[in-house]
């Protein structure tokens, strides 16, 4: 537990960094290039950089392509390129992870670990081709400024999740049908929001053209819409919750905030016995003679999909019970606890001051 929280605090810190990050650069780059980077009128913007809201978006790139030495800027390409890459993996395998365990299993029960990892790897397809068509609407979004479309969408989109899970941990009445449904409830409300922004992109800055964009757009901030939906979803899952039948108490057991010091152990709904028996488990006493009969071509499939014929080996039943109580072991040092909760605080003040300061 210990880790986990340093690990979120280390990472925050980061975070932190990204602001300096966004803002030091442009500055840098305005002074450089005034004539590019400060460009005033949309129309002279439009020549520079195709885009008549501003040139911001290319401050970075000149930076490192005119300032900086060969050797050096294609160490800062290269960085910039691994960072990108290991964003998009660590969000590709997320999404295939969620698809694969909470979707296509729920069809599929009895589905193997070889089909597993295949619907993995075609989901990752699919979803790198839907960002790729994604591009033309991102560029075309906002009058093309990135910072004010990767706000706009957090903010229709992640406050439904977060306050889903804040009233789950946090307030033991949470029951399924009311998480469930308030989340789709405040999510559709986010993405019609959303909807009306791309249908109704705003004028560029510094024009004199007529903002004719629906009221909802013109007079309710993204900002302010985030506090909306937030309230759409806390009272839709309360009133939902309230409505359908609590979860018994030992359901409850360590799984939210009230409760996650009980001895026992919650009694499970759903356990991965309800899937079946994972036929990869299964020792075949054929193993050894089909192996040597599989060519080339079996060999690169399994190597593409990324599994193994060799069966994982059995635990026993005090095996399993020795690994869960490990890894649902919750106890901590408490000079450690009450450090890191000392910097998670001094984070969170100093985050809040930074956006309210420069908001």
């Amino acid at each position: 537990m210990s880790h986990s929280k340093a690990g979120c605090v280390f990472g925050a810190s980061l975070k932190m960094t990204s602001f300096v990050l966004f803002i030091i650069p442009g500055m840098i780059s305005r002074i450089f290039f005034p004539d590019e980077i400060a460009c005033a009128e949309p129309n002279q913007c439009e020549e520079i950089c195709g885009n008549k809201a501003g040139c911001s978006n290319i401050a970075y790139p000149l930076l490192v392509l005119r300032k900086l030495p060969e050797g050096v800027r294609g160490v800062m390409l290269a960085a910039l390129l691994a960072a990108l890459m290991s964003s998009l993996t660590s969000i590709f395998n997320s999404i295939s992870s969620m698809f694969t365990m909470d979707i296509w299993r729920r069809f599929r029960r009895r589905a193997s670990q070889h089909e597993l990892m295949l619907v993995g790897r075609l989901c990752v397809l699919v979803v790198v081709g839907l960002s790729v068509l994604w591009i033309p609407i991102m560029e075309q979004f906002k009058g093309g400024q990135l910072w004010n479309y990767l706000q706009t969408v957090s903010a229709c989109v992640s406050p439904p999740w977060c306050w889903v899970f804040l009233m789950a941990v946090f307030w033991k009445r949470t029951t399924e049908a009311g998480a469930f449904w308030g989340l789709i409830i405040s999510t559709g409300v986010g993405i019609v929001r959303m909807v009306l922004e791309f249908v109704y992109p705003g004028p560029p800055c510094g024009s004199l053209e007529v903002d004719n964009r629906p009221s909802v757009l013109t007079e309710v901030h993204f900002l302010h819409f985030a506090i909306i939906i937030s309230a759409v979803s806390v009272i839709s899952t309360v009133i939902i919750s309230l409505m359908t039948e609590p979860r018994p108490p030992e359901k409850l057991r360590r799984v939210t905030w009230w409760t996650r010091l009980d001895d026992l152990d919650p009694e499970e709904t759903d356990s991965e016995d309800d899937f079946g028996v994972d036929e990869d488990e299964v020792p075949d006493a054929s193993h050894d003679e089909n192996k040597k009969q599989r060519g080339v071509a079996y060999t690169m499939y399994k190597w593409m999909c990324g599994v193994s014929d060799t069966p994982r080996p059995k635990l026993s039943p005090e095996e399993k019970l020795a690994i869960k109580r490990k890894m649902t072991d919750i106890r901590e040092k408490p000079s450690v606890q009450t450090m890191l909760a000392v910097v998670a605080i001094i984070l969170a003040t100093v985050c809040t001051f930074l956006l309210g300061f420069f908001h």
